[in-house]
């Protein structure tokens, strides 16, 4: 859609009644940020960004204190707790109600605190994030209806951080001219140190300004050279003598002062508000903004997906989750794909990104950053972000998803190249642990799907998971045996663990698998019913859904008696929970060797002969006849439905 130029563009343009406008509300905010507890060194940098961030809060920024959190505001980010006290003393400034917020603010007590305190970096790359959604909006719809900004509050310990340098070269990568970042050096750091960041920002392709922090007219002439800078940009504020400023005084120190600022935010949200009701797409727009999908989006994207994965026979998981994403790109426009296209080589085979088409970007191998930003990207609103990784990479990712779990944002994640994986890197990189550490995570939804079918209805469970983040662990490799249902199942994938098989009589070993060692699992137990066994084949993608499942679905599935076995080609911590006190876990809980996949998978005793004879020998040594369970139940009228159609809402 063609660009309409707006009319509220917001103007710096200098007066001396607006300079002593800013000036009586810097010294009001001053007044605010003398009590809130912080050490000399954080109270010396909250007083050297007074000035400038008033300016921007006063002059600038695109917010209406009424309704804070309409759509096309300007994004303000602060990522450090320590500067939190001085977007308190703006909205108490500004914001009607606001004047008992607490100066140590936190995430989620008021909409202008964009997110989370986290480590350092992280607010740049969701910063970057946010910017970046309002690129790819702005493209789909005008800037008639997206026509905002992102400030970042930083420290100078967020610009040393290496994920802060990953986003800034990928914010110069794609443009992002939008988005803007006010620092100034810690007194307590080596002053060479804050000048190394701002020269790898300048390397990076940022337009980067200095400037007299306590000059209201150099601050209001550096604000207009952001508005019009062709680069993202980093404003260094930097502490030094003050022109002398006549004495303003503090009166009316709350909101009234700032009345025009209201004014002005309200008049610019109105104006958008106009244009937003005669916009032909404001529909879109407003389902865009919901995260909402058309009523017929499930059965469209089974019947696309099925025709999708005609073309790649192979049936690995890997094929059909990008089949899956590559679908799903096609009937939702707001899905955003950034992909770390060169972090494996089963990526590089797949050409990556292209199976996404248009709607991918592709990151190179800064996956930290790549991370970072699909949580601004979330946060921003009006786009649903996907990240594409090698497995291997997880640990470069984990402070950004340990941010997007906190904050419950909803992010998709394909995690290529699963596990030992059946890769071509042998024994090199191992994961033994990864899993584990991902499932323990609060609030993360893990897949690790077994074959093509049970990968398409994990994506649908992954979409819905209503607590925040999911991703799906993907092998590049198609099962060696047929893992579909058969008689005796009992749920579906959807459910987070369903029974495959189950002969009929009593049950007398369960085998509980995930991921390819499913293909396992099976063959094992037809190995061990060859021996007159009746034995249960359990699959568990999703470990968190299958927990929040009905504790009558639980037992239907696992039993209530008999021998529990569990098999993954990772560390055995958790698996407890399923295993009970007297099960079996096969797995790996130490690093293996360097050798192809199936070298390593025999070492450890991921085999279907070396499972027997661990089951054969505990039957043995117990009873064959001891811990038998009643028969399986009859499978659930839901479960006889096509698999690719079991979720209900999209």
């Amino acid at each position: 859609m063609a660009s309409t130029p707006s009319s509220d563009q917001t103007t710096a343009s200098s007066s001396p009644m607006h300079d002593a406008l800013v000036l009586r509300m810097d010294k009001a905010a001053r007044t605010l940020l003398t009590s809130a507890t912080a050490g000399e060194d954080i109270q010396a940098e909250l007083q050297t960004m007074c000035l400038p961030i008033t300016a921007l809060w006063c002059r600038i920024l695109r917010f209406d204190p009424a309704v804070p959190d309409w759509p096309d505001r300007d994004r303000y980010v602060v990522p450090s707790a320590a500067m939190l006290p001085l977007l308190a003393a703006m909205l108490r400034l500004t914001a009607p109600g606001a004047q008992e917020l607490s100066p140590t603010l936190e995430y989620g007590q008021h909409p202008a605190v964009e997110i989370a305190a986290g480590p350092a970096g992280q607010g740049m790359a969701a910063a970057a994030g946010m910017a970046l959604a309002e690129q790819q909006l702005a493209n789909r719809y005008g800037r008639s209806l997206v026509n905002h900004r992102t400030w970042v509050l930083a420290r100078d310990s967020d610009l040393a951080t290496g994920v802060a340098l990953e986003t800034a070269q990928l914010a110069s990568r794609f443009g992002l001219n939008r988005m803007a970042v006010l620092a100034c050096p810690s007194p307590l750091a080596d002053p060479a140190d804050f000048s190394d960041s701002l020269a790898r920002f300048h390397a990076s392709g940022w337009s980067v300004r200095k400037v007299n922090a306590h000059d209201l007219g150099a601050i209001m002439n550096a604000l207009q050279a952001v508005l019009r800078a062709r680069k993202p940009t980093l404003l260094a504020c930097i502490p030094a003598n003050s022109p002398a400023q006549p004495d303003m005084p503090a009166e009316d120190e709350l909101t009234g002062p700032w009345s025009p600022t209201a004014r002005r935010g309200s008049s610019i949200r109105r104006s958008w508000l106009r244009r937003l009701a005669q916009h032909r797409a404001r529909a879109d727009f407003e389902r865009d903004q919901m995260g909402r999908s058309r009523h017929t989006m499930r059965e469209d994207w089974g019947r696309l997906w099925r025709q999708t994965m005609r073309s790649t026979p192979d049936g690995s998981s890997q094929q059909a989750a990008f089949a899956g994403l590559r679908s799903l790109a096609l009937l939702r426009q707001d899905v955003s794909i950034l992909a770390a296209t060169s972090s494996t080589s089963s990526s590089r085979s797949a050409n990556l990104p292209m199976p996404f088409g248009h709607a991918a970007q592709p990151c190179g191998i800064q996956e930290h950053g790549m991370a970072g930003m699909l949580n601004g990207m979330a946060r921003h609103g009006g786009v649903l972000p996907c990240g594409v990784a090698g497995m291997m990479t997880i640990d470069r990712m984990r402070s950004a998803l340990r941010m997007a779990a906190l904050m419950r944002s909803k992010v998709l994640y394909l995690l290529t190249d699963d596990g030992l994986a059946l890769s071509d890197n042998g024994g090199g990189w191992q994961p033994v642990e990864q899993l584990a550490s991902l499932r323990a995570m609060p609030h993360l939804a893990v897949f690790r799907p077994a074959c093509a079918e049970e990968t398409f209805a994990c994506w649908q469970t992954a979409l819905n998971w209503p607590e925040g983040p999911a991703m799906l662990i993907l092998c590049p490799h198609p099962p060696p045996h047929r893992t579909g249902r058969r008689s005796g199942h009992y749920g579906g994938p959807s459910h987070g663990g369903y029974l495959i098989s189950c002969g009929q009589g009593p049950r007398h070993v369960t085998l509980m698998a995930s991921g390819p060692e499913v293909a396992i699992a099976t063959l094992a137990g037809q190995h061990l019913a060859e021996q007159g066994l009746n034995v249960a084949i359990v699959s568990i993608p999703c470990w968190e859904v299958f927990a929040q499942q009905p504790a009558a679905y639980r037992t239907a599935v696992l039993g209530t008696e008999g021998l529990r076995v569990g098999i993954e080609a990772a560390s055995s911590f958790g698996w407890e929970r399923w295993l009970g006190t007297d099960g079996i876990f096969v797995g790996m809980d130490d690093f293996g060797i360097s050798a192809p996949a199936n070298a390593v998978y025999e070492r450890f005793g991921i085999t279907a002969g070396a499972i027997c004879q661990k089951v054969l020998a505990r039957l043995l040594a117990s009873g064959a006849q001891k811990g038998l369970s009643p028969s399986a139940p009859s499978p659930s009228r839901l479960e006889d439905l096509d698999m690719s159609l079991t979720i209900t809402r999209l």
